[in-house]
């Protein structure tokens, strides 16, 4: 079996040595169930020194023994975590009897947690070996739907730790293995597992109060960058339960979230995953949007230099998204013809031409993706994970500002106004624009503006629960679909763009292209709808913007 990434949905119980597993036959859609026979299992568990990969909830394992032996990354924490593997290779075999210090992590494995870890050493924190025995849990087809595996543990700190002492205990784990077939059987995971827990805490099984295995036997490690932790030179911790947390908590709460959505991208890239191109960007935008929105706020110098930074990476995925976006739009664009996909107008599409149309992005995408992930293993990529985990640190705050930390919501929602203001100017210079070039940049200038708008107030909401009024709220709903229409409008002109260039390949080879000029025709309605969709929408957001806005600034400073 080669590499795999799946989402891992268990949940682990802790249990007493003379618990007996009860029958679990009509639990949850479960029809019959399989024992398999009792297997041995040795992980080795990695980590820094300083516990970089726990304190980004990042667990490395190198297992052998069982059905799945092999290197282990798991991102992510509670009953939901991605889980990427990879066999043991010819060069990963390992005389582990010695003991595991004499282990090390592949190239390959390494790359995975590279954002983490960057330049320091990792190094084995903890062994364990567990006997364990599965029963599956089959459906009425003898699908499985789950299993259950029934731990016996023995484990022990290794390495630089010095407390080598051995920790013998048991668990349950409930894992989903076809989320389809339980959300089929069950109506969905989480009903599933509340279903097999209420049988099997009777029969003794405890909710276990910790995370992992390997948590249990070396603890969990302390994030710096946690978004309540406090900021670096204070030794405090920032307050965002009042009922008006100050600016400084509430920024270095969201900037810190967003920093670790967009590193938890990162290995995903690394191994292509889909949407994680898109998902990486997002993340970079997002942020940027946020430091650009409320930089009055923030230290200037330091806060354009991480604003460049952020740009700088959201372009170095660029063009592996563009090519992308118009790759997967070939198939869809041939279905939303006029009577689908099997209609008369779509059989005027040659399947040579769908194949010229997506093999030309298919190549540029996977030569810009290889090329990108190659920068985003040079020593550049991680001077600039290290200043921004510096910035997010810190977070410096203007110093003209007023004496004391200033009210979030009353520092915010003008900034965020004034975002709103920024995206109307520019919705109508596009409207007085009649040079189609020109128009369509101001276009794609009003989306990045509508985006900023839309990141700068839902990054807040998300990470911080801030009110920042209900008014505020709603233009941000309204810079959403905003966005949206103009992104399908740019992404239609994108395709156009496309099929004009692939066409004339194709005529110079001899080849039919009236396919071409049916696909390159059928964009002008796309194009015409969500333009006059984007009309709507600006007309939306500014509907009473000003006066409303002002008064929810100020009911939020008052609460």
């Amino acid at each position: 079996m080669g590499e795999t990434v799946q989402v891992e949905i268990e949940r682990k119980y802790d249990v007493d040595g003379q618990a007996s597993l009860p029958r679990l036959n009509g639990v949850g859609g479960v029809a019959q169930v399989r024992y398999r026979p009792p297997m041995a299992l040795e992980a080795i568990y990695f980590d820094t020194a300083a516990r970089d990969l726990s304190a980004n909830n990042v667990t490395l394992r190198r297992r052998t023994g069982g059905t799945d032996a092999g290197w282990h990354v798991k991102i992510g924490k509670g009953e939901r975590r991605l889980e990427l593997h990879s066999p043991l290779g010819k060069d990963d075999v390992a005389d582990v009897s010695a003991g595991p210090v004499t282990v090390s992590v592949p190239a390959r494995i390494l790359d995975l947690v590279r954002v983490h870890v960057r330049g320091k050493q990792l190094v084995p924190i903890a062994r364990l070996n567990t006997l364990r025995s599965v029963v599956d849990l089959l459906d009425g087809q003898g699908r499985r739907l789950a299993e259950v595996s029934d731990d016996q543990v023995a484990a022990m700190a290794v390495g630089f730790r010095t407390e080598s002492r051995v920790q013998h205990w048991r668990e349950w784990e409930v894992e989903v293995v076809d989320a389809g077939l339980v959300a089929a059987s069950a109506g969905g995971t989480d009903a599933f597992l509340d279903a097999v827990g209420q049988v099997l805490q009777p029969a003794g099984a405890r909710p276990s109060a910790v995370g992992s295995k390997v948590e249990k036997v070396v603890g969990k490690a302390v994030d710096p960058l946690d978004p309540r932790a406090p900021l670096a030179g204070t030794g405090t911790t920032e307050d965002l339960d009042g009922g008006a947390p100050a600016v400084r908590a509430v920024l270095a709460a969201t900037v810190r979230t967003q920093l670790k959505t967009l590193k938890g991208w990162d290995p995903l890239v690394r191994r292509d995953v889909e949407d994680s191109v898109h998902q990486y960007r997002v993340a970079c935008r997002a942020l940027r949007s946020l430091l650009q929105t409320y930089a009055p706020l923030l230290e200037a110098d330091a806060t354009g230099a991480v604003i460049r930074d952020l740009k700088k990476l959201g372009k170095l995925l660029s063009v592996a998204r563009d090519a992308e976006v118009v790759r997967d739009q070939v198939q869809e664009k041939v279905a939303a013809l006029p009577g689908g996909p099997q209609g008369a107008i779509a059989e005027m599409i040659s399947g040579k031409t769908v194949k010229r149309l997506r093999g030309v992005k298919a190549e540029r995408y996977e030569a810009a993706h290889a090329q990108q992930v190659k920068r985003m293993r040079s020593s550049w990529y991680f001077e600039v994970l290290d200043r921004l985990d510096a910035f997010a640190l810190a977070l410096p705050l203007n110093p003209e500002l007023p004496e004391g930390d200033t009210a979030a919501a009353a520092a915010m929602v003008p900034l965020a106004t004034d975002q709103v203001d920024a995206v109307l100017a520019l919705a109508a210079a596009v409207g007085s624009e009649q040079d189609l070039a020109r128009r369509l940049d101001l276009m794609h200038e009003v989306r990045k503006e509508a985006k900023r708008l839309r990141y700068a107030v839902k990054a807040v909401q998300d990470a911080t629960g801030l009110d920042l009024g209900a008014e505020l709220v709603a233009r941000m709903k309204t810079a959403k679909k905003l966005q949206e229409a103009l992104g399908d409008h740019r992404d239609s002109v994108m395709f156009q763009e496309h099929v004009l260039a692939t066409s004339k390949v194709a005529a110079r080879k001899g080849e039919d292209t009236f396919g071409y000029g049916v696909l390159f025709a059928a964009e002008f309605a796309l194009q015409a709808r969500t333009e006059a969709a984007a009309e709507r929408l600006v007309e939306k957001l500014a509907h009473g913007h000003a006066g409303d806005v002002e008064a929810a600034a100020n009911g939020a400073s008052e609460a």
